[in-house]
C-alpha cells in the first residue's frame, strides 16, 4: 500500500524525504518532468503530467493508494478539491503564512484586485506567475505595468498583450537589495503578489516595500475546508504511519 503525495513544491521534497528515512511506500504526482527533478535520490515513484478526476482514480487503484498527503501549491486549488474527493484519508500540508504589516495589504482575491482603487495611474510589478497575467491586459491604458515570469512564459505573455520591456523573466526573489534595486529603476509604487508565503517570496518583497515605502498587495489563500491540515512533518510521517 502507497502514500499519495500531491507534490511539486519544495516542502513536497522534504516530506518524500522524511518518508524515504522511514521506510514509508510513496509515489508523488507532478505537474511537469521539471518538478519531478525535485525528487531525485529518493526512492519513491514519480509521476510527471496533469491529472483529472478519471486519472486520479486510476492512479489510487493502480498504484494501491491507502492515503493522500497534500503538499500543492496554496493557490493549486483544483487538484486539493478533487483529491478531497476520493473518499480516501487524506492531511493537507500547508505551508505557513507570513504574517504582514504596513506597507502590506491583504486583498482577498483576484476579482477584488481588479478595482480602480488598486491599479488605476499606478506603476505595477505583477507577481501572480502567468496564469493569471491576461486579467490585467485591460489595464495597460489606465497603468503601467511589469510582470515578473518564469523564462520559459516569455512567448505566452507576449502572446497575450505584454512586450518584452514589460516582462522581468526570472524567479522569486532571493535578494532584498536586488528587488529594491528593480523597483527603483522601474519607479514602481505597487507590487501585486499571492500569500505564498516564504518559498514564494513575500518576506523579501516585504522587506523592499518597507524599505521604499511601496504599497505591496497580497492575494489571500482560497479558504478550503480540509478535513486535516498541518505544517509539522513528524504529523505527517504519523499520518503515513497509521492512515
Amino acid at each position: 500500500m502507497t502514500i499519495w503525495l500531491i507534490g511539486g513544491t519544495s516542502e513536497s521534497r522534504a516530506i518524500a524525504q522524511r518518508l524515504t528515512q522511514q521506510g514509508i511506500s510513496w509515489l508523488v504526482t507532478v505537474v511537469s518532468p521539471k518538478a519531478a527533478r525535485l525528487y531525485q535520490g529518493l526512492s519513491g515513484q514519480i509521476q510527471p503530467g496533469a491529472l483529472d478526476l478519471a486519472g486520479m482514480q486510476t492512479l489510487v487503484r493502480q498504484h494501491r493508494i491507502r492515503a493522500i498527503v497534500d503538499a500543492s501549491h496554496p493557490f493549486a486549488i483544483k487538484i486539493s478539491k478533487q483529491a478531497m474527493a476520493l473518499s480516501l484519508p487524506y492531511l493537507r500540508f500547508e505551508r505557513q503564512a507570513c504574517s504582514l504589516g504596513p506597507p502590506a495589504e491583504s486583498v482577498p482575491d483576484l476579482e477584488t484586485l481588479l478595482q480602480p482603487q488598486y491599479l488605476d495611474n499606478r506603476r505595477v510589478l505583477l507577481t501572480l506567475g502567468i496564469k493569471a497575467l491576461h486579467r490585467f491586459q485591460p489595464w495597460q491604458q489606465r497603468s503601467h505595468l511589469w510582470a515578473r515570469i518564469l523564462p520559459t512564459a516569455k512567448a505566452q505573455a507576449i502572446q497575450i498583450g505584454f512586450e518584452p520591456k514589460q516582462l522581468i523573466c526570472d524567479r522569486a526573489p532571493t535578494d532584498a537589495l536586488a528587488e529594491q534595486t528593480l523597483w527603483q529603476h522601474l519607479g514602481i509604487d505597487t507590487v501585486v503578489t499571492k500569500a505564498s508565503g516564504g518559498p514564494g517570496g513575500v518576506p523579501i518583497k516585504l522587506a523592499a516595500a518597507k524599505a521604499l515605502g511601496v504599497r505591496l498587495l497580497v492575494i489571500a489563500r482560497p479558504a478550503l475546508a480540509y478535513p486535516q491540515q498541518t505544517h509539522d512533518l513528524d504529523q505527517v510521517v504519523e499520518f503515513c504511519r497509521y492512515a
